[in-house]
């Protein structure tokens, strides 16, 4: 590996000494990681959008690990790598410190999609004559694989960024995207058929793994899966049961596929409620893992998707300081007429470079009234404005004369703050139709619980009921910022709720617009 490396591993022993010294946790606060021997906080820190340069991610991660969170989860495109950078880089100082040791510790990854540097990187090798196997062409943004030649690559690079000697948990990331592409484009129509060849490619992942195990590249390996709660009959869907075989094959007896990653809130209880797999299909996906031995992540804890809609199960409002649409707009288009009429001409830019920034901050500010919600617009975010924002900007910089760049970084400066509020303004409108959803939410749950817990936060209710529930080993929830890592945490010190699964029941019944 290149570059400087955290040496060994999470451990059974480091992992509980050190989660035994935050006394106030004790007995509620942590739980086994299924068969792995890992002790693991009930809560996660979940590093979907977060990355290495910004400085508040930093600090709640930080502070996470100071505070007794023990398991990191993250992904190989997540912030196209940023956010594994930023896990390797705040844990080596950690663990360099002994605050805490790299064997108290369980690092999660996950590697499927294909986005961002990696879709460079598949395309160049297209090109060149050895394209990476059975890449999954879901669109034109994203494609997938699991062929282990992606996964090796993958890998080795998902270990540098995180700086580590060995991941403790690899995850293959949504591979229920080779079902939904064949859905999708009108693939092979026989389920059976699809879903041998689905399984065919998840064992021969799985038998990298397995090498890598041996290696001491990994410590053990499994499946996050956005359809292990679809109903058994839904083309999509993705088993326990299967997964389990398709490891055995691999590995034989002794495999060591030991961890699963599902979404479950509140809403989407399928985890705890559907009866979709095990022998006769006669098990829930979490007893199927509980009776295999296998740990469970639960991710999407706070933001639930029901019909298509978002809603958000926090009362933390996003805040917004910047004027509003209408105004950060109008700055944008005073520096737009700046840039135009006198700086543009003086450095050379010509008019189909500087066309295309503009126009697309005049899309943004008509963008707010198509937003359904605060996950729609993270998504556009991600996948379409902020990679396009990049682009047209470094196409408008790329020809400045050396001597004048004064210039241009002078303007710059001036225009990032707007367009940073620009931003902020349209997830604030996103973020008040997500919480708009969840209003009649506290008024089903507060009844089923104890009186001293209705008056807490709706955030802290519901991650109190996803870590209550049985076969659920940690609960990821994306703690970016140190005020969320602080009203998160707040709920390891809580009793289990003693039954959680009447509580889901009734939640089903809120009719959401």
């Amino acid at each position: 590996m290149k570059g400087p490396t955290t040496a060994g591993r999470a451990t059974p022993d480091g992992t509980r000494r050190h989660l035994a010294r935050f006394a106030a946790h004790e007995p509620h606060g942590h739980s086994p990681l299924g068969g792995t021997g890992l002790d693991v906080s009930r809560l996660g820190f979940g590093c979907y959008r977060v990355d290495d340069t910004t400085t508040e991610h930093r600090e709640a991660l930080a502070g996470a690990l100071a505070s007794g969170c023990n398991l990191i989860d993250t992904s190989t495109n997540y912030t196209d790598g940023g956010s594994e950078r930023l896990v390797g880089r705040v844990l080596e100082e950690a663990c360099r410190a002994g605050r805490p040791a790299r064997e108290a510790v369980v690092v999660v990854s996950k590697i499927g999609y294909v986005q961002g540097e990696n879709m460079h990187l598949a395309k160049e090798r297209e090109r060149a004559g050895f394209p990476f196997p059975e890449m999954v062409k879901y669109e034109s943004f994203c494609w997938h694989c699991i062929h282990p030649e992606f996964l090796r690559d993958q890998l080795t690079r998902s270990r540098e960024r995180l700086r580590l000697e060995t991941l403790d948990v690899c995850l293959l990331h949504n591979p229920e995207y080779f079902l939904a592409d064949a859905k999708k484009h009108g693939g092979e129509s026989d389920v059976n058929v699809l879903r041998g060849e689905f399984y065919r490619r998840v064992r021969e992942a799985f038998a990298f793994f397995e090498t890598a195990v041996e290696a001491g590249e990994i410590g053990c390996y499994g499946v996050s899966s956005n359809t292990l709660v679809a109903a058994a009959d839904d083309p999509e869907a993705t088993s326990v049961t299967y997964f389990l075989k398709a490891a055995e094959e691999a590995g034989g007896k002794g495999h060591h596929f030991r961890v699963l990653q599902l979404p479950m809130n509140l809403f989407e209880s399928g985890g705890a409620l559907l009866v979709n797999t095990g022998p006769e299909r006669g098990q829930t996906p979490l007893e199927a893992a509980s009776a295999a031995g296998l740990g469970v992540l639960i991710n999407r804890p706070l933001n639930a998707i029901v019909a298509n809609r978002l809603i958000r199960l926090a009362n933390i409002d996003m805040g917004d300081e910047s004027g509003g649409v209408a105004g950060r707009r109008a700055e944008l288009a005073v520096l737009e007429k700046e840039f135009r009429g006198r700086i543009a001409p003086t450095l050379g830019i010509p008019v189909d470079a500087i066309d295309p920034f503009f126009e697309l901050i005049d899309e943004l500010a008509d963008l707010p009234g198509r937003i359904d919600d605060l996950e729609h617009w993270q998504q556009i975010a991600q996948q379409y404005v902020i990679p396009r924002i990049n682009h047209t900007a470094q196409a408008m910089a790329q020809n400045v004369p050396e001597d004048r760049r004064p210039t241009w970084e002078d303007w710059w400066e001036r225009c990032v703050p707007p367009l940073e509020g620009l931003l902020q303004a349209i997830a604030h409108e996103a973020s008040s139709r997500s919480r708009s959803r969840s209003g009649s939410v506290a008024e089903v749950v507060d009844p089923l619980l104890p009186e001293e817990r209705r008056p807490e936060t709706l955030s802290r209710k519901a991650l109190w009921t996803l870590t209550s529930t049985p076969g659920v080993s940690c609960v990821l929830v994306g703690m970016r910022h140190p005020s969320y890592v602080k009203d998160a945490l707040g709920v390891l010190s809580w009793p289990p709720l003693p039954d959680p699964l009447p509580l889901y029941r009734r939640v089903k019944q809120i009719k959401t617009r």
